[in-house]
């Protein structure tokens, strides 16, 4: 493809002016974890990671390039609490402390991304080219970031320079086996006095992949993208600085499926003195999809435009935080009657102060007014607190809502091939409000809200040892579900099933996370994580006290009544979650090398026994699996660096899924593949 040779074009081109260079090149460390590294996601303000009072993961730019990946979602992959899963409707998730992609706000530098389908965003769109760090914030964030923030918060924070600085880079990735990809990266950074650029340009394209062969579609198709980001500074005083960031990507899959995301921010930073600053911004971003269903065009059309601002005081021991910002959200969609718009008003405070030495405390507020449902409050309280030199303890409490979208409003969807037809409660109301069956179902949906609880440890027994553990709870009210019609509507068909949305469900998420960090030498260092998650239906679990829920063990075994031992939790969620990583560097010979695992053990799409939706322990589970990750890299004449790796070192397919799941990819893996990256650092 035209893509390919571009990129065997560049590289070759360029080759021999990276070679020419007498730069020196810093050598690359694996920094994790360290008392240095600062996030800033949990609180909007610059904090030491170390004393932040809810759970964070942070990971570098170094642990980025020593994994060797090329987009978003394989890096967040290998963490803690974390997992990708396929719902019903074809689309791939991320998932946090049990709870589904649409409860996770995914961020670029402070600002979201929009552009979901039933809630999940595709995280391959995003490259992890001029990447600085990934901050993670898991439990309820709404008191800071409002909606879609109930689970947490992914900020992926990209390189800002501060000093002056001329460098530049280039590297060429290419991968085949279980599936083919390329991939071109290059980035220019200069900063001069008052004045910074910062410049990137990826390209990328696969063949695509089938886990299925013997199927006459594609489980994904052939793709190509690119995308361009400027980030451009400039400080007119000490007091006064000004930030504009613009980021564009374009896609290409398939004969006629295109893909748009542009995002464009502008900042303004003032400091009034010494105590007060004062930063305004505006952000405008469009998502805008075209893809064919039932041999029509399908227009995805979205857009967003949030003015706000923000002031901080920081006091002796304390730091005061407000904010004020108003969002513009609009959605022009084939499948709805006409263009819809969202327009919300947020307020928000956060007070962050020491009652005592040893003790942190941070207390913050926001306030949502909306157009279209009802306004919400959303308080947290977070605090640590230092037992000893080696032993902290954090606790935290926060409210989180999740707004109705426009699909759970406004939906139109009729797919005549499938039979059935999916209906927005207003919608539903617009069309068929005169028919009984109707007239009981409520026109506007209420927010789903969620009170979550984060307790834990860190300890520090040695200087080289770092242990975490945090106790999780999320309880979610007027969980919007979708929910069968009874009793048909006029003009369809008797046979045409008919949906609509409803706030019905009550559910909890809860477990315990554990992470370990230990340097046995200079040389060697050990990352690993575990989860035990347990998620639940509460109508379920009352449903089973009952005694009104029957199952069968086989499917000629006699009924029995389900038993709360029995019942297995919501689809899509494993109990058990692990990964562990070795990392292995010799700064002498600029070599390094790494092996990764990754565990997630049995799941359950949905109720296979006829229990009544409930899944117990006699259903049939997608099969536990392991997938294993390697990669080395060698530094060579200081400006030249060869990585490679490979991907599922056992080849892990899930073939043993077939037989349960049939004609269903969701439950197969992709096998082993191989990669090459080559980088040039100016």
């Amino acid at each position: 493809m035209f893509l390919n040779r571009l990129l065997i074009l560049l590289f070759f081109a360029t080759t021999s002016v990276f070679f020419s260079q007498s730069n020196l090149v810093e050598n690359d460390t694996l920094q994790v974890n360290t008392l240095d590294e600062v996030v800033v996601t949990a609180t909007r303000t610059i904090r030491q990671l170390s004393s932040v009072p809810m759970p964070v993961t942070l990971i570098s730019k170094k642990q980025i390039q020593k994994i060797g990946t090329t987009r978003l979602t394989a890096i967040l992959f290998e963490q803690t609490g974390i997992n990708f899963v396929t719902d019903q409707s074809g689309f791939t998730g991320i998932q946090m402390q049990g709870l589904s992609a649409a409860y996770v706000m995914i961020m670029i530098d402070g600002v979201p991304l929009i552009g979901r389908s039933s809630g999940n965003l595709d995280l391959n769109r995003v490259t992890v080219n001029n990447i600085k760090q990934i901050e993670i914030v898991k439990g309820p964030s709404s008191s800071l970031y409002g909606s879609e923030a109930l689970g947490g918060v992914i900020n992926i924070i990209t390189e800002k320079l501060k000093k002056n600085t001329l460098k530049g880079d280039l590297s060429y990735f290419t991968r085949v086996g279980s599936r083919s990809e390329l991939d071109l990266n290059t980035n220019f950074l200069y900063r001069k006095e008052k004045f910074g650029l910062v410049a990137g340009i990826n390209l990328n394209s696969s063949d695509g992949f089938d886990l299925s062969p013997e199927t006459e579609f594609k489980t994904t198709q052939a793709h190509q993208n690119y995308t361009g980001s400027l980030k451009v500074n400039y400080d007119f005083s000490k007091q006064l600085k000004l930030l504009i960031s613009q980021r564009y990507f374009y896609e290409e899959q398939g004969e006629s499926n295109l893909q748009r995301d542009w995002n464009s921010n502008l900042e303004l930073h003032h400091r009034i003195n010494n105590t007060w600053n004062l930063e305004h911004t505006f952000y405008a971003t469009k998502f805008k999809t075209e893809s064919q269903f039932n041999e029509e065009l399908a227009v995805f059309n979205q857009t967003l435009l949030r003015p706000e601002i923000r002031a901080t005081a920081n006091f002796k021991n304390s730091t005061f935080t407000s904010g004020i910002g108003i969002n513009f959200d609009a959605l022009d969609r084939t499948f709805f009657e006409n263009k819809e718009t969202f327009n919300s008003k947020y307020i928000f405070a956060q007070y962050d102060f020491r009652p005592i030495e040893r003790m942190n405390t941070v207390v913050g507020a926001r306030f949502d007014r909306h157009n279209k449902y009802q306004s919400a409050f959303s308080p947290k309280i977070a605090s640590t607190f230092k037992i000893s030199d080696w032993l902290k303890v954090k606790a935290s409490v926060g409210y989180g809502f999740k707004a109705p979208d426009f699909r759970q409003l406004f939906f139109n969807f009729n797919n005549s091939a499938g039979g059935y037809v999916v209906l927005g409660t207003r919608t539903l109301h617009n069309l068929y409000g005169s028919e009984l069956n109707v007239q009981a179902i409520s026109k506007d949906l209420k927010p789903e809200n969620a009170i979550g609880y984060n307790f834990g440890f860190e300890l520090k027994p040695l200087a080289n040892l770092k242990i975490s553990t945090n106790f999780f709870r999320n309880d979610i009210d007027d969980l919007i579900n979708t929910v069968a019609l009874s009793g048909g509507l006029p003009g369809l068909s008797p046979t045409t099933a008919v949906f609509y949305y409803e706030n019905r469900d009550q559910v909890f998420t809860q477990g315990i996370e554990f992470d370990v960090n230990y340097k046995f030498s200079d040389n060697i260092r050990f990352i690993g994580g575990y989860q035990y998650l347990e998620a639940k239906d509460k109508e379920d679990i009352r449903k089973i006290e009952s005694g009104t829920i029957f199952f069968r063990r086989s499917t000629n075994s006699p009924s029995e009544i389900l038993t709360k031992e029995d019942y297995f939790g919501l689809s899509n969620r494993s109990r058990h979650t692990a990964n562990a990583k070795l990392f292995y560097e010799n700064l002498e010979h600029n070599f390094s090398a790494n092996i990764r695992a990754i565990y997630r053990s049995k799941y359950a799409l949905f109720d296979t026994n006829n229990s009544q939706n409930i899944i117990d322990s006699y259903d049939d589970f997608v099969a536990g699996n392991t997938q294993i990750n390697a990669a080395i890299q060698k530094t060579f004449f200081k400006i030249m660096n060869l990585q490679f790796g490979v991907d599922n070192i056992c080849n892990e397919k899930g073939l043993e899924n077939k037989n349960n799941f049939q004609n269903n990819d969701a439950v197969l893996f992709l096998g082993r593949s191989f990669y090459t990256r080559v980088r040039f650092n100016l």
